[in-house]
């Protein structure tokens, strides 16, 4: 009995050992998946922090890029108020030199100007305040406007619009590169079969194209007219119109006449998107006889015009082309009745004055107007925005199957069964939009625009899922 007792007992000590063996392949195993379970969650949290990291960054370069497209715009209108106020000097500066010269020849007389509007008017007459070339001056310095509203502004302003999506998704690269310096990172939207084992990045439901849409440079634009508003802020830019006339009769023909001195000013956008100005003043004397009755014989004192290098039809301003220089050998009425279509018994304006002012015109090479870029009008009301999906190879996972340092047998009990071609894949999503720091005054509601730097970035909703290549969504 002994024995059999000690041979039972001799048996039984190796269950244990089998037991345990089997206990420590369990153990293992859930170690393994652990871990491979632990490096997954992580890469997952890391490609999700990367993911809304980037996604953020390309709203912000977009909201950027709009502001700065902002200030471009606003940039241009403050460059089309100098045009307009050294289009006014440089035509007050013509006025005045002519007028110097005029004076000085006597036609008119001080004199007469002194007794029938006073001495202020003739004294202005006799000392205008103004050297001649500073026109010249002023039209250089039109001329460096005009370069940077074109060759710099308006020519960033376009690069800005046309490498608006680009531009953004440089940046999300460069935020994933800078979150995965030991990874290999593929341009954003590169083709598949050139990423290898890089992690990948896509943009969707993009709504970033023809969100920027192009303005004509022509004044009946929105650009024009914004530039219009601008001017009418400043007192200098407005007409410059006045009319004195001398208090006795001078006729028994027309006792209600008189003696007039017309001072004509005004500065003007033509349709080509140029800025002009002229300036002129004449005394128009009454006369009379009895072919015609009583008319005003204009003496042109004083002109200044600068004009747009086509010419001078599209002034609107009466003129003619070749005006005498004087009247000596010819009646003044009897030339403006067969040389013009002139209204000299009822005008108002200084149209001798015009001819010679536009004979000797500042003619300028201006491009004009340039063109502008703002939010397309039929899409004011959307929000600019954008989904980004970041794939990370599992081959790059540091699961024990993949890129870890701890190796073990692929097998159907592997972590997610993951094959080379599987994915973790995330997704974020950011918006651009436009808001103003604070409400109008006047209450009314204001779209969208690129006119004003308020627009600003955040994420919308993001998602994340474990993603094999075109196989689960």
């Amino acid at each position: 009995m002994r024995c059999t007792g000690a041979f039972v007992e001799r048996g039984q000590r190796g269950q244990a050992l089998a037991l345990g063996l089997v206990l420590a392949g369990a153990g293992s195993l859930a170690l393994v998946l652990l871990y491979d379970l632990g490096q997954t969650i992580l890469a997952r949290q890391r490609l999700t922090h990367a993911a809304d990291a980037a996604a953020y960054s390309g709203a912000l370069v977009q909201a950027r890029a709009l502001n700065m497209m902002a200030y471009i715009n606003r940039a241009q209108i403050g460059h089309q108020v100098a045009m307009a106020h050294l289009a006014t000097l440089a035509s007050a500066a013509g006025f005045m030199a002519a007028q110097s010269k005029q004076s000085a020849r006597g036609n008119p007389p001080s004199t007469v100007i002194a007794m029938f509007f006073g001495a202020q008017h003739a004294m202005a007459y006799r000392q205008p305040l103004a050297a001649p070339g500073d026109a010249s001056a002023l039209m250089t310095a039109m001329a460096a406007h005009d370069t940077v509203v074109h060759e710099v502004l308006a020519d960033t302003a376009a690069t800005i619009a046309g490498q608006l999506a680009q531009t953004r998704n440089e940046a999300i690269h460069a935020v994933l590169r800078t979150n995965y310096p030991d990874v290999p990172v593929a341009a954003v939207d590169a083709p598949v079969d050139t990423q290898g084992d890089a992690i990948r990045a896509a943009i969707s439901d993009d709504n970033t194209s023809g969100f920027l849409a192009r303005r004509s440079h022509r004044t009946a634009s929105r650009f024009g007219s914004v530039v219009r508003r601008a001017v009418e802020r400043y007192g200098f830019l407005d007409a410059r119109n006045h009319t004195a006339r001398n208090p006795w009769p001078v006729s028994h023909r027309c006792p209600m006449r008189r003696h007039e001195l017309r001072r004509r000013g005004t500065t003007w956008l033509d349709k080509n998107g140029v800025w002009r100005s002229a300036d002129t003043q004449s005394y128009h004397a009454l006369r009379s006889n009895k072919y015609i009755g009583c008319y005003f014989r204009e003496y042109a004192m004083g002109w200044g015009i600068v004009n747009e290098r086509v010419g001078p039809a599209g002034t609107g301003l009466p003129h003619v082309d070749r005006p005498p220089s004087d009247f000596s050998e010819i009646d003044f009425w009897r030339w403006v009745e067969r040389e013009t279509d002139w209204d000299i018994f009822d005008g108002s304006a200084n149209p001798l004055a015009n001819s010679y002012g536009l004979m000797n015109a500042r003619n300028g090479r201006f491009v004009g107007l340039p063109t502008t870029f703002d939010i397309d009008p039929d899409r004011r009301d959307e929000v600019l925005g954008f989904r980004l999906q970041l794939m990370l190879p599992a081959s790059r996972l540091r699961t024990t199957g993949a890129a870890s340092a701890v190796r073990a047998a692929a097998s159907r009990y592997g972590h997610g069964g993951f094959s080379r071609q599987d994915v973790v894949h995330v997704e974020a999503s950011a918006q651009t939009y436009y808001s103003r720091p604070a409400p109008r005054e006047d209450g009314l509601h204001e779209w969208a625009n690129a006119f004003r730097p308020f627009w600003q970035a955040r994420l919308g909703h993001s998602e994340g899922v474990l993603r094999s290549s075109g196989v689960r969504r």
